[in-house]
């Protein structure tokens, strides 16, 4: 624990990140550990109690709802949002993903070695380090949801503040799989905010049910992935790796059967009242 808690461990700053001065403090366990207990108990201090939810879940489910606009500013302010994330994870996800495929083809017979030095020097250390910060960023998500009166779910709760967690464990030691998450979750994450952003100015676009779909997807392929680095010898090389590779898959596991248990829960009855109909 103590070797796992040392700022000793902690991996170098990668050159080029922004405000570098600020990377000891950030990267230190407390800062992660404290903002997601924060960010818990704001959540359960604020939570409303009434069970609220959105016009394009209510939609989906045949509920009535009353029709409550948001102010411009408030809808210009979500779509900003949800377009920032929209962006950066695009522009996260070409970088992580071309660095990722250049060096499988450059390092095929020593994959291990590439993840470790050259994928981590050229592309996961920059950008896995602002992936990691745009986890805290993400807490708005669900202060959006508290503005507009619904409760955030604990599904959400979990999902955010193990976020933190994770992704500051998996760069903080230089655990190879973290580019598991980096890659898999931009790409999600670029097509679930420009949904969001297209049904915050009004549109409601199909297929919600299938981003939930793509996030049990990336949960159910990468979370084997990440248990297998644990048993492949010589992919993970320090102690610290190993606790942190523990880390990401004891959160993935409960979040996978979180988000299944929503899905079937959410659209598991709407389509059932589909075959009534018919």
């Amino acid at each position: 624990m103590e070797q796992l808690l040392s700022r000793n461990s902690t991996a170098p700053p990668s050159k080029g990140i922004p405000l570098p001065e600020y990377y000891p403090y950030v990267m230190d366990y407390r800062f992660p550990l404290t903002i997601a207990s924060l960010y818990i108990i704001s959540v359960s201090l604020f939570n409303p109690k009434s069970n609220a939810v959105s016009r394009i879940v209510a939609k989906q489910k045949g509920l009535k709802i009353k029709n409550i606009k948001s102010s411009p500013f408030m809808t210009a302010f979500i779509f900003l949002h949800n377009l920032a994330l929209c962006v950066f994870s695009i522009i996260t996800f070409i970088n992580m993903g071309s660095a990722f495929f250049m060096n499988f083809v450059k390092h095929r017979d020593s994959f291990t070695d590439a993840v470790n030095s050259s994928l981590w020097n050229n592309s996961l250390g920059y950008w896995g380090y602002l992936f990691y910060l745009s986890k805290f960023y993400e807490v708005i998500d669900t202060v959006i949801i508290l503005l507009k009166g619904r409760r955030s779910s604990f599904l959400q709760t979990y999902h955010h503040a193990g976020a933190m967690i994770t992704m500051w464990s998996g760069m903080n030691f230089k655990a190879p799989p973290i580019w598991i998450f980096v890659v898999f979750n931009s790409f999600i994450h670029s097509v679930m905010y420009a949904y969001y952003a297209a049904t915050c100015i009004g549109f409601s676009p199909p297929g919600k049910q299938y981003l939930t779909t793509m996030q049990i997807i990336q949960f159910l392929i990468g979370t084997p992935l990440a248990v297998s680095y644990l048993f492949v010898d010589d992919c993970l090389r320090t102690d610290t790796a190993v606790y942190a590779t523990y880390i990401n898959v004891s959160y993935l596991l409960p979040l996978t059967a979180l988000f299944i248990n929503f899905a079937a829960q959410t659209y598991g009855g709407r389509r059932k009242n589909v075959k009534k109909v018919q």
